[in-house]
C-alpha cells in the first residue's frame, strides 16, 4: 500500500510569519528615511534667503502689522487761495486748498450754521442752532468755537438766540479787530446780539426793530438794511449804544437789494446790489455816504432792467452772485436773462466789472450755470465758483482760465477766508 507523508503545516506558516516581519520592518526603516528627508528639507527652507525667487503662485509671507500710533492732523500753514465749501443742511464744511485742488479737512456743525475765520486763523467761529434730541426737544442757540489749525473745539458759548436759515454771509459777522462777534436773531423780534471773542462772553443785545443782517464795520459798529429802504446804525462802544436810521435809498418793494451784498469791515465799504442790478456804492459810518447808483446792464452797454412785470433783461441772481476783489476794484457778477422777481436763478453769464469805471469789461458764457461764486484777495487771485452740477471749478480770476475742476463737492456756498501776508 502506498501513503502520502502529511504537509508539515507549522513549517509553512512559520515563513509566512518570517516574510511578514521582514517586509513591516522594510516599512517602518522606509518611512524614518522619509521623515527624516523631509525635516531635512524644512529646515533647509527655514534657513534659506527670502530674496530668492518664490514658485510661482506661492504666496509671499505676509510682515507683522505694525502697532498703530494715535496722533492728531494739523492743517499746514494758511494760504490766500483756501476756500471753505459749505454744505447747507448736513453742517458739514470741506476746507480746500485753491492751489492743488486737495481736500485739506473737515469741520462738522449743526444743520444751517454760519462760519467766520479769525483773520489770524487761531480761531474758527461757529454761530449754530442744536435740540437736544436732534431735531426736536430743547433748542440751544450757540456760538461755538475751534482752533484754526486742529480744528479741535475750544468754547462753546450760550446764545439768547439766532436767525435759523440757510447760511447768509450777514446773519454773522466779525469786527475789524476780531474782538467781537455779531449774531443776528430774531427771538422774538429783530436783535443783534454782541460777543466779546476774547473774555467770551456776551455783551448785550441790541433791538434793531424793523431792520435785517450785520454789515460790521470799525470795532464797535455795524449796519443793517430796513424794510422801508433806509440804513440803521449802530455804535456800540457806549454804555448805551444809538440806533440811527438813514433816508431810504432803495426801493425795498419793488427792487430790493441782495442779502449778500458786498461789504468791508476794515475800511466800511459796501456794494448794495439790487435784485434788477442797481449798484448802490455807500460808505459805511456814523453818519453813512450814499455814492450815486448806476447799472450793471448799462455798464455793459445795455438798457437798464425794467422793473415791468414779464419783462425780460440781464439780472444777477443765485445763491451767492457775486464777489468783489477790493484790490483791482473788480466785481465778478453772476448773470442770466430773466424777468423781476428771478433773483434765485443761478448765472448763464460771468460779468466782470471795473467798479471805478462802472463798466463790464468782460462777459463770459457759462457752460453749466453757476449759483456761487467767491474770490480770493491776494495779488494773483483766484475765482472758485460751484455750478448746478455740484462742481468747484477754480478759475485765474484775471484771465478767467480755468486751472482746476472738482467734480461732485458737498458745499454749495463757498467761503474764502481773509488772509493777512
Amino acid at each position: 500500500m502506498h501513503m502520502q507523508l502529511p504537509t508539515n503545516s507549522n513549517s509553512a506558516q512559520n515563513e509566512r510569519c518570517s516574510y511578514r516581519s521582514v517586509y513591516s520592518e522594510l516599512r517602518r526603516i522606509l518611512a524614518t528615511l522619509l521623515l527624516a528627508a523631509l525635516g531635512i528639507g524644512l529646515a533647509l527652507a527655514a534657513t534659506r534667503d527670502t530674496t530668492s525667487v518664490r514658485p510661482t503662485g506661492v504666496p509671499p509671507i505676509a510682515a507683522p502689522l505694525q502697532p498703530e500710533v494715535s496722533d492728531t492732523a494739523t492743517l499746514p500753514p494758511h494760504t490766500p487761495h483756501r476756500v471753505w465749501l459749505i454744505e447747507l443742511y448736513s453742517g458739514q464744511t470741506q476746507i480746500v486748498d485753491g492751489d492743488s485742488g486737495s481736500l485739506l479737512g473737515s469741520l462738522y456743525a449743526a444743520s444751517l450754521s454760519n462760519y467766520i475765520s479769525a483773520a489770524d486763523h487761531k480761531f474758527v467761529y461757529v454761530a449754530e442752532s442744536i435740540w437736544s434730541r436732534g431735531n426736536r426737544g430743547v433748542r440751544q442757540d450757540l456760538l461755538t468755537i475751534y482752533d484754526g489749525t486742529t480744528l479741535k473745539l475750544q468754547a462753546e458759548i450760550a446764545l439768547p438766540g439766532r436767525i435759523y436759515e440757510a447760511p447768509k454771509m450777514h446773519n454773522f459777522a466779525l469786527n475789524s479787530a476780531g474782538t467781537r462777534a455779531y449774531v443776528y436773531n430774531m427771538q422774538p423780534a429783530a436783535s443783534v446780539v454782541v460777543v466779546d471773542l476774547k473774555r467770551r462772553k456776551i455783551l448785550r443785545s441790541i433791538d434793531t426793530p424793523g431792520c435785517a443782517l450785520v454789515f460790521a464795520w470799525d470795532d464797535d459798529a455795524f449796519s443793517s438794511l430796513c424794510g422801508n429802504g433806509s440804513l440803521a446804525t449802530v455804535v456800540e462802544a457806549t454804555a448805551r449804544p444809538t440806533l440811527s436810521r438813514s433816508e431810504p435809498f432803495f426801493d425795498a418793494a419793488n427792487d430790493p437789494i441782495f442779502e449778500e451784498s458786498l461789504s468791508n469791515a476794515a475800511d466800511g465799504e459796501a456794494l448794495f446790489v439790487t435784485f434788477s442790478g442797481v449798484v448802490h456804492p455807500v460808505q459805511l459810518a456814523a453818519t453813512p455816504r450814499f455814492g450815486r447808483a448806476w447799472s450793471l446792464q448799462q455798464a455793459a452797454g445795455l438798457e437798464a432792467a425794467s422793473l415791468a412785470p414779464g419783462s425780460l433783461a440781464w439780472r444777477p441772481g443765485g445763491r451767492l452772485p457775486m464777489a468783489f476783489h477790493r484790490a483791482s476794484s473788480r466785481l465778478y457778477v453772476l448773470m442770466h436773462a430773466g424777468e423781476p422777481w428771478s433773483h434765485k436763478d443761478p448765472g448763464t453769464e460771468l460779468w466782470v466789472v471795473d467798479t471805478q469805471a462802472r463798466s463790464v469789461v468782460r462777459r463770459m458764457k457759462l457752460e453749466t450755470p453757476v449759483g456761487a461764486i467767491a474770490t480770493s484777495q491776494d495779488s494773483k487771485p483766484l475765482l472758485f465758483m460751484v455750478d448746478s452740477k455740484q462742481s468747484l471749478s477754480i478759475r485765474d480770476a484775471n484771465t478767467l482760465i480755468e486751472t482746476r475742476k472738482i467734480d461732485n463737492v458737498r458745499g454749495v456756498v463757498p467761503y474764502v477766508p481773509p488772509f493777512a501776508p
